[in-house]
């Protein structure tokens, strides 16, 4: 009798049955099977023999779904890699990977791509380095793995490189960071490679989806477009994997099995000795990093175009207009609208502004999260833009009864009212919560082809196409990026304004707005000084030990009562190589939440280390422990 390990969809390891009696053919790993669990049928996928049997009675696979497996050898092996790097069951990996209903018979049908704004003018119009795009060809002839860091000016360029290599190889997986990327993208690479072409993202309809799968699995299709999910799409032998935008955060999972796309894509590489090229306009610190060091090979554009030109505006010596506008940014504003030009205006927050009684500094918080509340003018209401907790607006001070109140800050809203108060415009507005309320996307299309000026947060980068829409763009508030707690805050806004730079005409002008001009972030970015930045950066991480220079996991531990005596008993000696920060308690809806941080530069001793944590933890009752991995904020 052969006994095999089955891995479920669900948030558990490994179980272990027999083999069906009568089965004619060999069961291998990645076979669908049907088996029973607690009497019901699940469907799971065959992980191998098993090596240990459980004793007494064993129960049987009830059926074997396909006389093939639905993941290749390679996969099984990457997503066992994935549960033990990221500190999850191999179920609760297979969960992610596979769309609830893709055992079910589907026919696969031909996709159907509807029409788009075709980028192949706008690809075909930039030059591209001979010698970069060789050498990557060369490396899939010789199917042998390898990571290259590709640096570009913008998402055109690193289209414009994909493009000569996807024509003539075969099974790729390319990685977008965003369903708008795919929708804007898609048409184009349609007219490259016609049917091969297939499209995986979560958002996709479920019947789109299985037959999604249905074609990868099938072989009808051997180019795979998508978000992070399709980074485990069951494709045979992957020649190449490439990850475009890779510096973009959209690419880490911040639910469920917290993984990282880009990081998966490099291993699965490694594993399948498949190329791996990694494109940005400004590449995350990580990668620069392990181009460094050897681990990647660097790759660049020469770049001899035009870009826009980067001006920064002091803010503490600037002639001013109102506290939130300076006359530079105002003039050039109306300059723009004066010549028919569009512009955009970014703002990091939504909503009017934060009312303080003048008399008594009160000011109403969220009682879920104890942070500010933001008052909406157009509605008349308080807005926690944490959880979204709202009360109406009042006009008496809950404290002190006091009809005075300040307004502290700006959001998109009173940026948008002083415009039209000094400009005698009304712009478009354009953040999280229009879009959520259904925007019009004929209103993005307006963008880009009339006069119109933006106010907006940053969400709207990332719905615009990575076209030139903008004359002028303003950066208003990029101070409050960096006053963040988050130790990547000065890369995370190096990258905005190269990203959004993107979306500014070749010549035209962006203005960032600031009241530290000497921070080395607008030092660099004026002349898109990547190297001497991240160089600056890199120094800066390494006296403090965090990423890239050390390895991170965040517990996010939510339980009822205090948890610091438990804690403290699962936290053993360190031995000096793992530093624990924490625990700090949290704001949670019905149990409080704490959070608790393990830093070293061992990666190999912090896994041990982490492991050794949640075994003592996540069996309490009452407790519920989830493990970050590489956290891309803490």
């Amino acid at each position: 009798m052969v006994f095999f390990d089955v891995i479920f969809p669900l948030n558990i390891g490994p179980l272990t049955y027999k083999g069906p009696a009568g089965y004619p053919g060999p069961i291998m790993p990645g076979m669908l099977v049907r088996a029973e669990i607690k009497g019901t049928m699940q469907y799971g996928v065959i992980r191998g023999r098993a090596v240990h049997i459980p004793k007494g009675s064993v129960k049987e696979i009830h059926a074997v779904l396909q006389d093939r497996p639905i993941f290749p050898s390679p996969i099984m092996n990457l997503m066992q890699w994935m549960s033990d790097y990221y500190l999850v069951s191999e179920g609760l990996v297979l969960k992610s990977v596979l769309p609830k209903d893709v055992f079910k018979a589907t026919k696969s049908r031909e996709r159907v791509f509807r029409s788009a704004r075709s980028l192949a003018s706008s690809v075909a119009d930039l030059s591209t380095d001979p010698d970069v795009v060789s050498a990557i060809r060369e490396t899939i002839s010789r199917k042998e793995y390898k990571t290259y860091l590709l640096h570009v000016p913008s998402f055109m360029h690193e289209l414009s490189y994909l493009s000569p290599i996807i024509r003539k190889a075969r099974n790729c997986i390319i990685l977008v960071p965003e369903v708008s990327h795919i929708e804007e993208v898609s048409p184009y690479l349609h007219e490259l490679v016609g049917q091969r072409l297939t499209i995986l993202h979560g958002r996709l309809p479920r019947r789109q989806r299985n037959n999604a799968f249905h074609r990868i699995i099938s072989g009808d299709s051997d180019i795979v477009l998508g978000t992070r999910l399709a980074i485990l799409a069951p494709l045979n032998s992957p020649s190449l994997i490439a990850v475009l935008q890779e510096h973009n955060r959209s690419y880490k999972n911040l639910e469920g099995l917290r993984y990282h796309a880009r990081d998966i894509a490099v291993m699965r590489g490694y594993m399948e000795k498949s190329t791996v090229l990694l494109s940005s306009p400004c590449p995350s610190l990580e990668s620069f990093h392990n181009s460094t060091i050897g681990k990647y090979s660097f790759l660049t554009h020469d770049n001899t175009g035009q870009r826009p030109r980067i001006e920064v505006i002091n803010m503490k010596v600037a002639k001013k207009i109102t506290t939130h506008l300076s006359k530079r940014a105002l003039d050039a504003t109306a300059s723009c609208i004066k010549n028919k030009g569009n512009a955009l205006l970014l703002v990091n927050r939504k909503g009017y502004s934060i009312l303080q009684c003048a008399d008594c500094n009160f000011i109403e918080s969220c009682p879920e999260c104890r942070i500010p509340l933001v008052y909406h003018k157009n509605k008349g209401i308080l807005k926690c833009h944490y959880c979204g907790h709202t009360d109406n607006s009042t006009d008496i001070c809950r404290r002190c009864g006091s009809s005075r109140f300040d307004m502290i800050g700006a959001g998109t809203q009173r940026i948008a009212a002083e415009l039209e108060q000094h400009l005698h415009v009304k712009p478009l507005l354009f953040d999280k919560d229009v879009l959520n309320e259904g925007p019009d996307h004929g209103d993005l299309q307006h963008i880009t082809l009339g006069e119109e000026t933006v106010v907006g947060t940053k969400v709207i980068t990332k719905r615009l196409p990575k076209s030139e829409s903008f004359n002028l763009c303003i950066f208003l508030n990029p101070d409050m990026q960096l006053h963040l707690p988050d130790f990547r805050s000065a890369e995370l806004l190096f990258q905005e304004i190269v990203s959004t730079s993107e979306c500014v005409k070749d010549g035209g002008l962006i203005l960032i707005q600031t009241r530290m001009p000497e921070h080395h972030v607008f030092r660099y970015v004026r002349t898109y000084n990547l190297n001497d930045f991240y160089k600056e950066e890199l120094s800066v991480r390494k006296s403090l030990a965090y990423p890239p220079l050390s390895r991170m996991v965040l517990f996010t531990i939510t339980a009822k009562g205090e948890i610091e005596e438990m804690l403290a008993k699962a936290l053993t000696d360190t031995g000096g190589v793992v530093e624990v920060i924490g625990p700090v308690r949290t704001s949670g809806k019905s149990q409080d939440q704490w959070k608790l941080l393990l830093k070293s530069s061992s990666k190999e001793y912090l896994h041990r280390y982490a492991r050794s944590v949640l075994q003592s933890l996540e069996k309490r009752k009452g407790f519920r422990i989830v493990a970050d991995v590489d956290p891309i904020s803490i």
